[in-house]
């Protein structure tokens, strides 16, 4: 498996918990899009995997808990088989301000912040069930 693996899509993201399911499978399939435009078209991981969501925004924003779930179907099956491989989820939203400060930011990640007012930047890395970070 190619990771870590990361890319970016310029949003805002749809909420799992919007009564228009179409467009939860829309999402969804612009998700799996955006990220097959970057994986190296290997087969899908079998490993344990941690994943990684920033949600850029620059006025309302959606709750972070109604972000994920269409993220990683998304995933599925593209990076890895099945979600019972992702032992580690982080989401996060951050207001889009000059004092914005991330660790460990990539130049996608600048990239999209210099670019787009809402976007998710989205990480994929491998996990180990020994190790944990409170």
């Amino acid at each position: 498996m190619a990771l870590p693996f990361e890319f970016a899509l310029e949003g805002p993201p749809v909420s799992q918990q919007t009564r228009r399911r179409a467009l939860v499978r829309q999402w969804t399939q612009i998700v799996r899009n955006a990220a097959e435009q970057h994986w190296d078209r290997s087969l899908p991981g079998t490993g344990l995997v941690m994943i990684s969501i920033l949600y850029v925004f620059d006025r309302d924003a959606f709750d972070v808990d109604n972000i994920p779930k269409p993220i990683l179907d998304g995933l599925k099956g593209l990076i890895y088989l099945d979600d019972t491989q992702i032992i580690d989820l982080i989401c996060r939203k951050r207001r889009k301000s000059g004092d914005l400060h991330v660790e460990g930011q990539s130049l996608l990640f600048d990239e999209s912040l210099s670019k787009h007012s809402q976007f998710l930047y989205i990480r994929v890395t491998h996990a180990s069930e020994a190790e944990v970070s409170l």
